[in-house]
């Protein structure tokens, strides 16, 4: 009754949670972040390959 009163009171686990949901939140952008970049990384390199074949088809017709 006396919590209805005054309102929910979080206990410390509630707090941990918060955190560690919070820290997980971070790790996840953090990871996302990475995978974008390896996904730019790997189309440059795609596309750096497919320039040398066209240029190296080229030179092979002239």
């Amino acid at each position: 009754m006396a919590r209805a009163l005054l309102g929910y009171l979080p206990s410390s686990s509630d707090r941990y949670l918060v955190e560690e949901v919070a820290r997980l939140k971070s790790r996840v952008r953090a990871l996302e972040a990475e995978l974008a970049e390896l996904k730019a990384s790997q189309e440059s390199e795609h596309l750096l390959d497919e320039l040398h074949r066209i240029t190296s088809s080229a030179s092979a017709l002239a």
